[in-house]
């Protein structure tokens, strides 16, 4: 489409639909003179500057699209809620990426996994807003950041900048939207955040327009029992039915438990009109004989504070594969500070021999609202079998610092590495692998969190002088999934840190990383190429470095993680002739792979 068709089609356009203002075909007019060079797909949304008026709070949407969510803020996540709200792009990169109101670009972080490349832009009220998994940065944001990039010669950045340096107005285009870091589809990531504190804010407390007028989802339930010493079973599921008005009730009228202590748990979560993604509950509160007990919301969240999802809820049923099951009870070592109430920490006391009316209200940020229902009472003669933690070999303190050593192992952990008191299991056997250099130790349970990096040290008395340099310690999940923690040399010990049990031991890596070439062979002509690929590998330590030269100058090639595809896009700095190549990949144990060649343009 050239730019007098396109011009026709917003003149017509803005006839015949009255939400096409005057103000937005000037604007997308002049969007139109970028047309030809960006690589923007057109659609009948992307330029009609849909939410371009402000909001309550004087912003604008960061799309030309009505925004519709993939995924919204406080959402469960494999270790952490979600601190933004994740804006569906058609399932296409290159959407316009807009500045919601006027300020400055206060940081901008390259990565090849996480956000991929992410803009901050700070406002003049307070706020910060945040875009990721963009696939490009527009103008003179774009033009620092690549000065940046070939000044110190590194793809990955992470750039605080002043104020003043790189000044936005609202509706400016900052960036194109993409797919990368870890995102797993095209869509924009987007986050307010509070300027002074750094945590994360509902963007849906701040008017953008998303359609909903779905009630929350209740898909289940569990019951957790409590001894004298605070030891509590495992979930054990309620049944619930829906009733004739939507809302649920547990199956049975009164469940009778064989404990005087209870915890409960649910299962909720979120729709919005357009989408039928299962997106996160906003509040859950629950009350008991109509007195609040528990209850949260997800209006703000600290970073510093998101594994805590780890205690919120369930990780081991979690684990297990059956979904997210939220605790309505409070872990001794959980920190989180989402909770308006925590009475008794959310643990029901049911002493009294009555029966409780248990009420749990779900709520969506639109205030639509889900309801379950359940009676419980304490009732001796079920009786109860307290949990059986099996033999361990010591047992750690939530909050206190612990250390262990035995068999050639050494643990140390922070205090407030646990959620509660946890008997670690540690137990050993010998490998015949010629490359293992120690022997495995299996610690304690993958289906128990640990909140903090605690040290691992095995005995490395077994390894050559030969390969001291080439030595790391692997963690094996319980799935066989081998993966290297790295390592360094503390006396005779390898040192290293994990997040995560499982087992451990010493192991090599003296292989190089492999080089593979997409699109390119010596002494092929790139002339119709826009770039240069290579794929990317290593068999254990993992990639450390990567370096590209042309001509034995060093030029930016981009790391995409997920597909392990390292590009060079031509820019002026390659014209035409006959050119040398070179790439140099390097892993983390020092092991170095070549690739070199000639090319012409």
């Amino acid at each position: 489409m050239n730019r007098i068709s396109l011009l026709i089609l917003l003149l017509v356009g803005g006839l015949f639909n009255p939400n096409i203002t005057q103000a937005c075909i000037m604007h997308c007019a002049e969007a139109m003179n970028n047309f030809e060079t960006t690589t923007m797909p057109f659609t009948e949304y992307d330029d009609q500057c849909y939410n371009l008026e402000s909001t309550d709070y004087g912003f604008r949407s960061p799309l030309g699209i009505p925004l519709v969510l993939a995924g919204n803020f406080g959402e469960l996540r494999n270790n952490h809620f979600h601190a933004g709200i994740d804006c569906k792009t058609n399932g296409s990169e290159n959407y316009r990426i807009y500045a919601i109101a006027d300020g400055y670009v206060s940081r901008i972080k390259v990565s090849s996994r996480g956000y991929g490349k992410a803009l901050y832009i700070t406002h003049y009220n307070g706020l910060t807003s945040v875009y990721a998994h963009l696939n490009e940065f527009k103008g003179a944001i774009g033009a620092y950041i690549e000065r940046e990039q070939y000044a110190k010669e590194q793809f990955e950045l992470d750039i605080q900048i002043p104020a003043g340096v790189l000044p936005v107005s609202q509706s400016q285009v900052v960036a194109l939207s993409g797919n990368t870091g870890s995102s797993t589809a095209p869509h924009l990531h987007f986050e307010i955040r509070d300027s002074h504190t750094e945590e994360a804010l509902n963007p849906l407390l701040f008017g953008f327009k998303i359609a909903d007028n779905r009630r929350p989802i209740i898909s289940g339930a569990a019951l957790y029992q409590f001894d004298q010493s605070g030891k509590r079973t495992k979930a054990k599921t309620i049944e619930i039915v829906k009733n004739s008005s939507g809302n649920f009730s547990a199956k049975r009228n009164v469940i009778s438990v064989g404990t005087p202590r209870v915890g409960l748990g649910i299962k909720a979560y979120d729709k919005q009109d357009a989408a039928n993604n299962l997106n996160g509950a906003f509040s859950v509160e629950m009350l008991d004989n109509g007195n609040p007990v528990y209850s949260f919301k997800m209006d703000r969240i600290a970073f510093h504070e998101s594994r805590y999802i780890n205690s919120h809820c369930d990780y081991t049923y979690k684990k297990e594969g059956k979904g997210w099951m939220q605790k309505c009870f409070r872990d001794p070592g959980n920190r989180l500070t989402i909770y308006e109430h925590a009475i008794n920490d959310g643990i029901i006391d049911l002493s009294d021999g009555l029966i409780h009316k248990i009420i749990f209200k779900v709520r969506d940020v639109s205030g639509n609202t889900k309801v379950l229902a359940m009676n419980l009472k304490y009732n001796p003669s079920v009786g109860f079998k307290p949990p059986y933690e099996g033999n361990y070999q010591a047992l750690l303190r939530h909050d206190t610092p612990n250390n262990y050593m035995d068999k050639g192992l050494s643990l140390s952990f922070e205090e407030g590495s646990f959620y509660r008191d946890l008997p670690l299991q540690h137990s050993t056997r010998s490998s015949t692998s010629e490359y293992v250099y120690s022997n495995i130790h299996k610690v304690h349970n993958e289906k128990i969190p640990v909140h903090k990096y605690f040290d691992v040290a095995i005995d490395g008395s077994r390894v050559p002088d030969r390969l001291r340099n080439k030595v790391l310690i692997a963690r094996k999940s319980s799935t066989g999934k081998v993966s290297s923690i790295g390592g360094e040399w503390e006396g005779g010990y390898l040192k290293s840190t994990s997040k995560y049990f499982g087992e451990f031991y010493i192991t090599v890596d003296t292989r190089a990383p492999v080089i593979q070439p997409i699109n390119i062979s010596n002494g092929k002509s790139m002339a119709k190429n826009s770039t240069i690929t290579f794929k990317i590998s290593d068999n254990l330590s993992g990639i450390k470095s990567y370096n590209g030269y042309i001509d034995g100058k060093w030029v930016l090639m981009e790391y995409d993680g997920k597909s392990a595809r390292l590009r060079y896009r031509f820019d002026e700095r390659v014209g035409r002739g006959s050119h040398t190549m070179k790439l140099v990949v390097v892993d983390g144990r020092g092991n170095e792979k070549v690739w070199s060649g000639r090319f012409t343009r």
